[in-house]
Parts: C-alpha cells; sequence; structure tokens
C-alpha cells in the first residue's frame, strides 16, 4: 500500500476509494464550509489590523511629536527662568546704581575719583596706583 500527501493534509491510499455517501459528503461540506469561515475570519483579522495600524501608527507618531515639543518648550521655560534670574540681579544692581547717583556727595566723589574735579582750593595729587587701578577699570 502506497500513501501520498495531498494539499488537504488527508492521507489518500492509492488503491483505496472512498466511499461516496450522504455521510462523507456532509463532512466534506462541513469541512469545506469551515475552510471557507476561517479564511473569512482570517482576511477580516487581518482588515482590522490594517485599519487599526493605519489609524494608530499616524497618531502615535503624533503623541511622539507632543513629547518632543514639551520636552523642547520645558528646556526653553528653564533657560527663561534662568535668564529672568540673571535679568533681575542686573536690575537690582542698576536699582542701587540709580540710587547712588541720586546722592549729590556720590556724584562729587565720582567726579573727584575719575575726572579729577576739584573743590576749590584743592590740590590732586595723582599717584601711580590709582592710575593702575583704573586702567584695570577700563
Amino acid at each position: 500500500m502506497r500513501f501520498t500527501h495531498t494539499t488537504d493534509d488527508s492521507i489518500h491510499a492509492t488503491n483505496i476509494t472512498t466511499i461516496k455517501n450522504e455521510y462523507t459528503e456532509t463532512e466534506l461540506l462541513k469541512k469545506k464550509m469551515k475552510q471557507d469561515i476561517d479564511k473569512k475570519t482570517k482576511r477580516r483579522m487581518f482588515t482590522l489590523v490594517a485599519i487599526g495600524a493605519l489609524v494608530l501608527i499616524p497618531m502615535g507618531k503624533q503623541v511622539v511629536d507632543n513629547v518632543t515639543e514639551i520636552q523642547a518648550m520645558d528646556s526653553k521655560i528653564e533657560t527663561a527662568k534662568a535668564e529672568k534670574k540673571e535679568l533681575a540681579a542686573e536690575n537690582q544692581n542698576l536699582e542701587v546704581t540709580v540710587g547712588l547717583l541720586q546722592d549729590d556727595d556720590y556724584i562729587a566723589k565720582l567726579a573727584r575719583s575719575r575726572y579729577y574735579l576739584s573743590k576749590s582750593g584743592e590740590i590732586i595729587f595723582s599717584l601711580p596706583e590709582d592710575n593702575s587701578s583704573r586702567t584695570a577699570e577700563e
């Protein structure tokens, strides 16, 4: 007896014939219907997965883009906060300077030290260490 393997996964002997009756016909029909249903189910599942992927992939990309944009905005916020802190310190220094410049005694002292202005009857002597510190300031 020689057996061969066919595509419908059944083993047939070459010298054996199948019985053609109502039961075998019904069973073959049931098997064929089950295979058709399985094919349709697989097609539906593939279609659903494909549609799901077509919907979810762009949404996922948008989420990734939004997360990236949020991180960029967070870094910009941190930079702006640091700059604000620096500018607040500079503003405070400038306010102190403005307060000093409104004091007449400070202005007179500043004019004497930088521009060698003097009160009447005063004599100004320029020392070498005064010139070196002034050069360093400039």
